[in-house]
């Protein structure tokens, strides 16, 4: 591994997803983080170039579990853990191995953990692959949940809704943002409520303004994430902030 990518140079940040209803701590999602302060998609973009993007992906996985679990209980009532994966890490034939090896380190942690399949520009036509759902059929087997991101951003996400079932959408953050003051965006959340009432868990994300997080209440989103409801950071302080969300 490149000496950018080697495992003391990143680290988890770990960003609350709050219960909108309570202001309870639904999950966190974890975010890389890198000591030479590059950014993840610069990370992961030098990691693809360099043909390391599995070994990264996994290696901050495993960081973001360890690190998670070391803190919080694997119990039913633990929040969720949101881990960001790409398709091709989902493909890779290496990837049950490890699946086995961090369960077997960590157990009964998968029913606490939520893949999230990450969209890449570069990885669009690995949807098309019909071994990515049978992937995704098998993760649901080991007892992962899984989690489609920036749903709404375009006609071909509402298609992987419909086809892979996720446990959890996440509406992209152009719906949060500006929330209040769009009524079309307000109905198409509506919308999304609706729709997932009952079959999948809904996430707003990019919530960073007062009035939107009182225009996402109103329409009954059941979980928000983005700045306002806390900001990533390490885990004693995400769960402060967490713990104690505006809403």
């Amino acid at each position: 591994m490149a000496e950018s990518m080697k495992p003391s140079t990143y680290y988890a940040a770990y960003q609350p997803l709050v219960e909108l209803a309570n202001g309870q701590c639904f999950g966190y999602e974890a975010l890389l983080r890198c000591a030479s302060k590059q950014s993840p998609e610069q990370l992961f973009q030098t990691a693809r170039q360099a043909g390391q993007l599995y070994e990264l992906d996994t290696a901050a996985m495993r960081g973001a579990v360890s690190s998670y679990f070391a803190e919080m209980p694997a119990g039913r009532n633990a929040p969720y853990l949101f881990v960001n994966l790409f398709p091709s890490t989902l493909l890779n034939p290496l990837f049950p191995p490890f699946l086995d090896e961090l369960l077997a380190a960590f157990p009964g942690i998968a029913r606490r953990i939520v893949l999230e399949i990450n969209e890449a520009a570069e990885e669009d036509k690995m949807w098309d692959v019909r071994l990515l759902g049978q992937k995704i059929r098998e993760l649901r087997a080991y007892g992962f949940l899984i989690a489609l991101d920036d749903v709404g951003s375009g006609a071909a996400s509402l298609r992987k809704i419909v086809e892979y079932e996720p446990d959890v959408v996440k509406l992209d953050r152009y719906f949060g943002s500006q929330l209040a003051h769009h009524p079309n965006k307000q109905k198409l959340v509506s919308l999304f409520v609706d729709f997932c009432l009952g079959q999948s868990q809904l996430v707003l994300e990019g919530l960073e303004e007062f009035d939107d997080l009182a225009a996402a209440k109103a329409l009954g989103v059941p979980v928000g994430q983005g700045f306002l409801l806390g900001r990533p950071r390490s885990l004693d302080q995400a769960e402060m902030i967490g713990s104690n969300a505006a809403v």
